[in-house]
């Protein structure tokens, strides 16, 4: 059996989940969620992270965060084992807490953030446990969408960025944008690879190449990708566009507000995740502001998982205009 993948570097972003042992419950009175942010909050200026996005249900959590050194094991160890004592002591039991190992997807581009955020702060709505998110205490939902934040350390700004032209306008296109994607946001997690990756053959790649003993037989199921040159990747991109929807390229790139349909949604969408490229720069070549790019990016991201069709579309552009 291949030896498990240790995916640690400095300035990863993780998914973490964990539950507790036989999906039990792990928090049970205020105190216990309570005393678990402040293990995170602790465990934030102890190791240097950068804390996105929570949620903590009553028999698991997630959490969104970002290494600013290679040290996801030694955060997870201390974090787990100090609200096990804690829990063990207060309620008087003895013997592991969590299930087994904490589940992390390393993620690729800071362009999922949005996503993953979505998704984190919508499980007490997927769980009935409540008809408004606002109404549930234990998420960094509030400090999203509040004018004041409840967790200053949470880095909700982050993820924020280019939803509107001020911190205003973003908190109220955040309050929209999760209700509309709503029901639908555990479509994106179709794009995790090998249960632990979430990002493009390009992420995988360099994944496999930094991570894998180059000793070891590599494994089959992890077959080392092409790497993609990011030299002229706009103008290919542009061209297969073009060429796929049969349009001209002042159609394409006409520098209009509010003009929206598939052929430039689709353009910005395989820019922003498949290239690396920020928002602003794609932004300049659409004639867009930031938050535009955002939108188009999710529309498509919801979209193909509804119409086949733009998946396809997708996959033949970005094979013709990435191949090496």
């Amino acid at each position: 059996m291949a030896r498990p993948w240790r995916i640690q570097y400095e300035g990863a972003i993780y998914h973490i989940m964990s539950r507790g042992v036989g999906r039990g419950k792990i928090f049970l009175t205020n105190e216990d969620y309570s005393r678990f942010l402040e293990y995170i909050e602790k465990a934030r200026e102890k190791f240097g992270l950068d804390i996105f996005a929570f949620v903590l249900m009553s028999n698991h959590y997630h959490m969104l965060i970002r290494t600013n050194e290679p040290n996801l094991s030694r955060t997870m160890q201390w974090i787990q084992t100090a609200y096990s004592t804690y829990y063990n002591r207060e309620h008087k039991r003895c013997g592991h807490l969590f299930q087994g190992r904490y589940k992390s997807i390393v993620v690729g581009e800071e362009s999922y953030l949005h996503m993953l955020s979505f998704y984190i702060h919508l499980n007490p709505l997927r769980a009935g446990i409540i008809e408004k998110l606002s109404k549930y205490k234990w998420s960094s939902y509030h400090d999203y969408v509040s004018n004041r934040k409840v967790h200053k350390w949470v880095n909700s700004e982050a993820v924020l960025d280019g939803f509107g032209r001020n911190k205003q306008d973003s908190r109220k296109e955040y309050r929209k944008l999760i209700w509309e994607v709503s029901g639908k946001e555990e479509d994106f997690l179709a794009d995790v690879r090998y249960g632990m990756i979430l990002g493009d053959d390009k992420f995988v790649g360099w994944l496999q190449k930094k991570f894998i003993d180059r000793k070891e037989k590599r494994d089959e199921d992890l077959p080392q990708k092409k790497r993609i040159s990011d030299d002229g990747v706009i103008d290919r991109v542009i061209e297969e566009v073009i060429r796929n929807y049969r349009i001209e390229k002042s159609t394409l790139l006409q520098r209009k507000r509010h003009i929206s349909f598939e052929a430039r949604d689709v353009g910005m969408y395989i820019l922003k995740m498949y290239t690396g490229l920020k928002n602003k720069t794609i932004g300049e070549v659409f004639g867009v502001s930031l938050s535009a790019v955002n939108k188009a990016a999710l529309r498509v991201s919801i979209q193909r998982r509804k119409q086949k069709g733009i998946g396809e579309r997708i996959e033949k552009i970005t094979y013709s205009a990435f191949k090496v």
